[in-house]
C-alpha cells in the first residue's frame, strides 16, 4: 500500500472537522448541562439550609414556647395551691363558726334546759311546802293562833305606809257600809278594843264605825274590809298566797 500525502491530508483535516463539530455541537451542551446541574444541586443545597436553619429557628422558638408554658403552668399551679388553700381556709373557718354557733345553741338549750329543771324543782318543792304548811297550820288553828295574827294586823297597822292609810282614809269617807272585821273565831272585848285603838291611831282621829263577822274558812286570824280597801292577817290569805305559787296542774 502505497502512502498518499494527499490522503493524509484530507483524514487530518476530516480529524479536525470531527473535533471541531463535536466541540461545537457536543462538548457545549454538555457542557451548559453540566452547569445547570450544579446550578440545581446549589439551588437544593441552599434550600435545605434555608429549611435547616427555619427548622432551627422553630426549635428554639418552640423551646422558648415551651420555656413559657412550664412557666405559666408553674404559676398557674402556684395560684390554684394558693386559691385551693384561701378555700380551704375559708370553708374552715365556716365549719368552726357553725360548730361554735351550735356548741352554742347546745349549751343554750342545756341551760334552758337545766333552769326549767330547776324551776320544776322549785315548784315541786313549793307545792310540797304548801300542802306541808296547809296541813300543819290547819292542825295548829284556834283562837290562841287568831289572837296572835290579831296582834300581828295589829303591828302592821301602826307600821302602814301612808299611801295605804290614805287609801283607806279615802274608803271609811267614801263607803256607805261600816269597816267590816271578820274573824274565824270571835273576837272578845279586849281584843275589839286593842283593834278599834290601832285603826284610830291608823286614820288619827276616833276609830271607825266597824261591824263584826265569823267566817271559818280563815282557819285563824281576822281580815279588814271596806270598800275596796282590804287587809288581813289570816291563814287563809296566807295559805291562797302559797296557793298562787304552785304549779296549776297543782
Amino acid at each position: 500500500m502505497e502512502f498518499s500525502w494527499l490522503t493524509f491530508g484530507f483524514e487530518i483535516v476530516n480529524f479536525l472537522v470531527l473535533v471541531w463539530l463535536l466541540h461545537r455541537l457536543l462538548y457545549r451542551p454538555v457542557l451548559a448541562m453540566i452547569q445547570r446541574r450544579r446550578d440545581e444541586i446549589a439551588a437544593v443545597a441552599r434550600a435545605a439550609a434555608a429549611q435547616q436553619a427555619e427548622a432551627e429557628q422553630r426549635k428554639a422558638e418552640y423551646d422558648r414556647r415551651l420555656e413559657d408554658w412550664g412557666g405559666e403552668r408553674t404559676k398557674a399551679r402556684r395560684e390554684l395551691d394558693e386559691e385551693l388553700e384561701r378555700e380551704r381556709e375559708r370553708r374552715l373557718q365556716a365549719l368552726e363558726a357553725e360548730l361554735a354557733d351550735r356548741r352554742r345553741r347546745e349549751e343554750a338549750l342545756a341551760s334552758r334546759q337545766a333552769e326549767q329543771a330547776r324551776e320544776a324543782a322549785e315548784r315541786a318543792a313549793l307545792a310540797l311546802a304548801g300542802r306541808f304548811a296547809a296541813r300543819l297550820l290547819g292542825a295548829a288553828a284556834g283562837p290562841q293562833l287568831q289572837a296572835r295574827l290579831l296582834q300581828l294586823l295589829v303591828d302592821d297597822l301602826a307600821a302602814l305606809p301612808a299611801e295605804r292609810r290614805a287609801a283607806l282614809r279615802e274608803a271609811l269617807a267614801s263607803a256607805a257600809a261600816p269597816l267590816q272585821v271578820i274573824s274565824a273565831y270571835p273576837l272578845d272585848d279586849a281584843q275589839r278594843a286593842d283593834l278599834a285603838q290601832a285603826l284610830a291611831a291608823l286614820i288619827g282621829g276616833s276609830a271607825p264605825a266597824m261591824s263584826y263577822a265569823e267566817d271559818p274558812a280563815l282557819l285563824a286570824g281576822v281580815r279588814l274590809q271596806v270598800g275596796a280597801w282590804q287587809l288581813g292577817a289570816n291563814l287563809q290569805d296566807e295559805l291562797q298566797a302559797f296557793t298562787e305559787l304552785l304549779p296549776t296542774d297543782g
